[in-house]
Order: C-alpha cells, then sequence, then structure tokens
C-alpha cells in the first residue's frame, strides 16, 4: 500500500500570513505552482492558492476596478500593496494527514473537502504535500505495475 511519505513533496514553498500578498503572488507566479501552506512559525495556520488570490481581488473593489492595469504605481499591484498573505488565505485548519497515511486517505479528503491539496504532519509538524497531481501519479504508476505483472504471468510480453 502506498503511504504519503512515499510520494509526497518534502521541498515546499511556505508564506507566513504577514508576508506581502503581491510577494506571495510573484511567488506563486514564478514557481508555477497554485498554493502553498502558511506558517505562523512551525505552525501550519491555513493554505493561499491561486483561487484564494482570485476570489480576493475579485472581493476587493478597487482591485477590481483597476484589474488589468499593468502600471505599478496604479491599478491591482497599488490596491494589493498593503494586503498581507493572511487576509487573503484560506484560514482554519489546513487539511492534513499523517505521513504513514495511505495515498486513498489523502483522495477521499480531497474529493471530500474539494481541495487539491492535502498537508502531511508528523504531531502537527509540517513534513510534506501531497497534490492530486501525485495521487493521479501513484495510481497510474499501480495501475502500470498491476498490468506489467499480468503481462508477465499471461505470456503476454516483456514485463
Amino acid at each position: 500500500m502506498v503511504k504519503l511519505r512515499d510520494v509526497m513533496t518534502r521541498e515546499m514553498v511556505t508564506f507566513s500570513a504577514e508576508m506581502a500578498l503581491m510577494d506571495a503572488i510573484e511567488v506563486l507566479a514564478e514557481r508555477h505552482i497554485s498554493g502553498a501552506p502558511v506558517m505562523m512559525g512551525d505552525r501550519l495556520v491555513g493554505v493561499l492558492t491561486s483561487s484564494d488570490v482570485l476570489e480576493f481581488v475579485v472581493s476587493n473593489p478597487s482591485a477590481l476596478a483597476d484589474f488589468g492595469d499593468t502600471d505599478t504605481d496604479s491599478g491591482t499591484w497599488s490596491a494589493l500593496s498593503g494586503h498581507t498573505v493572511g487576509e487573503a488565505m484560506s484560514g482554519g485548519p489546513a487539511c492534513s494527514l499523517p505521513p504513514d497515511a495511505p495515498i486513498q486517505a489523502a483522495a477521499d479528503l480531497m474529493r471530500e473537502a474539494n481541495i487539491h491539496r492535502v498537508f502531511v504532519t508528523d504531531h502537527s509538524r509540517l513534513v510534506g504535500v501531497v497534490t492530486s497531481l501525485d495521487v493521479t501519479d501513484a495510481l497510474r504508476d499501480s495501475l502500470l505495475a498491476a498490468w506489467r505483472q499480468q503481462r508477465a504471468e499471461s505470456g503476454d510480453g516483456p514485463s
């Protein structure tokens, strides 16, 4: 059985709740990621996702009025300049599981909570993240291995 520790990403981008929202948006774009955990010290306090950023921009009338204005001295960037990650993040307890949880538990949690990442915590300490893509990759690998084994056992081809 595949465990979260087998598929999790250990080195993650993290944000602090006090970080400037503009800086976090730049990191998300530069790293080509859709979200990252928000930490207060060593405690996981939430997550900032691209959906959170979009929702924050849309709900901020001054940002929405100037959306698309790329002048850094005005428009959306200016409207967002005084805001922090803590204002835009999904707060409350982030969805997490222990490293020894089966990957099926992460898939079930993602489906039930309509999320795309589950944080892996060991005694409340963040140790990794498993995304919906990680779950998909693990399923693919498992199905391919089973298929290859079946073919090898039936003599239908190379293993």
